[in-house]
């Protein structure tokens, strides 16, 4: 009697794991290099990392004749450590033309902390259907 539950009790194992295997793919993230880009009280905002750092809650603001431009990089694989790189923030006319350009380096706000954060103040005022370009560059 033993030997007969044990190839049903192997084949419900078995079944199991292939149930579990097949719920992890399906619930696996997708890449989000397809996703499009965010359009923020009328700019378009896109952002451009390097293949190890990702670029997170960007934030912007108009002011009188300034456009300021914050967000957080940080490593795709969540360790500490200092990020290394600049980043470029670009305010692209509706045409294409850039109409001003900056670059920051991204600061740690402790030794702790597993993202940088950047700040950029644009002196231009944008028009509608304005793009934001924000890149990440090593080195």
């Amino acid at each position: 009697m033993k030997q007969e539950r044990v190839p049903t009790a192997l084949a419900a194992l078995l079944a199991g794991m292939l149930g579990l295997s097949a719920a992890a793919c399906a619930a696996a993230p997708v890449a989000s290099s397809d996703a499009e880009p965010r359009i923020d009280d009328g700019l378009r905002i896109e952002e451009v990392a390097s293949s190890r750092f990702e670029i997170e809650r960007v934030r912007i603001r108009r002011s009188e004749g300034a456009l300021s431009v914050s967000g957080d990089v940080s490593r795709v694989i969540r360790s500490r450590g200092f990020i290394p790189g600049r980043v470029e923030v670009r305010l692209l006319g509706p045409d294409g033309t850039v109409l001003a350009e900056d670059n920051a380096t991204p600061m740690r706000r402790n030794r702790q902390a597993r993202s940088a954060h950047f700040f950029v103040r644009l002196p231009v005022q944008a028009p509608a259907g304005s793009t934001v370009e924000i890149v990440h560059r090593r080195g």
